[in-house]
């Protein structure tokens, strides 16, 4: 660990060479050319907006390539219908849990440290922090790849409350698994 006074000449330096930086990138005036085309720029996203709104078209990265779907957003939506009907494995919610459900994951895990089931550091691992938690949610990403361009469901849970949880329990089974499995 290293400390340098905030009143060191290297700050006022640096502070320096980073005002001039700025001012170059953003009070620079732009060559005519790279001015003009940066309005045909504007005016090409302006007319992509218009249309993508006029005929009611979504875009959506594609599964398993690099690629953008533009399409009726009318369909998108019937196929995702579709695929809530077959699978009935989702539900819409009206009124959002999450505050419920991180509180209970936090007392859960308040009485797992009480009764001394986990250690201090364990539970630190564990808690979800209530100013990044999410709820989990469901989106879907086009297979352009395949006949009729069905729908890839993708559940985002990379902060969602019990993420923590799932992340600790896998260093611990990880290894377990790792050696007997594989």
């Amino acid at each position: 660990y290293h400390h340098v006074p905030r009143k060191h000449v290297i700050f006022e330096e640096y502070a320096n060479q980073l005002l001039n930086y700025l001012n170059s990138c953003y009070f620079t005036p732009l060559p005519y050319k790279d001015h003009i085309e940066a309005q045909e720029q504007s005016q090409t996203t302006a007319s992509i907006r218009n249309k993508i709104k006029q005929f009611k078209l979504i875009i959506r990265v594609t599964d398993k390539s690099n690629n953008f779907y533009i399409g009726s957003a009318i369909e998108f939506e019937k196929k995702v219908q579709q695929y809530f009907m077959d699978t009935n494995a989702f539900r819409v919610i009206n009124e959002n849990p999450l505050p419920e459900i991180v509180n209970k994951v936090i007392q859960l895990l308040i009485n797992l440290r009480s009764k001394k089931f986990i250690l201090q550091w364990q539970y630190n691992e564990m808690i979800p922090d209530r100013k990044t938690t999410e709820l989990a949610h469901l989106y879907f990403n086009p297979k352009t790849h395949k006949v009729g361009i069905p729908l890839r469901p993708i559940e985002n849970t990379i902060r969602a409350p019990t993420t923590n949880i799932s992340k600790f329990l896998d260093k611990i089974i990880r290894p377990i698994f790792d050696d007997k499995c594989t």
